[in-house]
């Protein structure tokens, strides 16, 4: 037992970004030296495969960050449908009209446009309901969104770290990483690079 502390003196805002940037960064961990063999795989007839959870994953951040917040996404309401909670797996398990590639190329983008749109927020509004929100029946503050966002990326991690090890493709790292933001940035830098080299592969 020691009396020494660590005084942490972040804001509710310092801290859901920190929250949501390190699931990220992890997130992006969990694809980095994925074979693109590895990608459309189904592990059985009931599972989903690694492209469907990166699309499903895109598209809560981009309902949420994009739609409910700022009244516009990156995605297609058809690419939305595609990846939705709940779609039946005779949808779920075809190849969508997009590649790989070009479907990462978006995710990077909808996270870049999640943490410019967050920074500039003011720390009050954290604890109110998105602007956009519209009729869904789902009414919480965008706090409160980027706890459920987090959670829901950090089970479908879980998810990819399993079906890679399985097809004999496993994650590079281990889980958690990037607790501090220098970390992060350069696990970020690093699965950019890594993707730049490599995204002609994916078709």
């Amino acid at each position: 037992m020691t009396d020494q502390q660590i005084k942490d003196n972040r804001s509710l805002k310092e801290f859901a970004l920190d929250t949501l940037e390190t699931v990220i960064c992890n997130f992006m961990v969990s694809l980095q030296g994925i074979k693109p063999e590895t990608t459309p795989t189904q592990l059985s007839d009931d599972s989903n495969h690694i492209f469907w959870i990166l699309g499903h994953g895109a598209s809560h951040l981009d309902i949420v960050f994009g739609q409910q917040c700022q009244g516009k996404g990156f995605l297609t309401e058809e690419q939305h449908k595609h990846f939705s909670y709940g779609i039946g797996k005779e949808i779920a398990h075809t190849k969508p009209e997009i590649s790989y590639s070009d479907f990462m190329e978006l995710f990077l983008k909808i996270t870049e446009n999640t943490f410019e749109y967050l920074e500039k927020l003011p720390e009050e509004k954290f604890r109110e309901l998105p602007q956009n929100l519209g009729d869904t029946s789902q009414k919480e503050s965008i706090f409160t969104a980027i706890q459920r966002v987090a959670l829901h990326l950090m089970g479908h991690m879980g998810q990819i770290t399993f079906i890679r090890r399985k097809l004999g493709n496993p994650v590079p790292m281990a889980f958690v990483s990037g607790m501090k933001r220098e970390s992060r940035n350069s696990i970020i830098d690093k699965y950019r690079k890594w993707w730049n080299e490599n995204k002609e592969k994916f078709i």
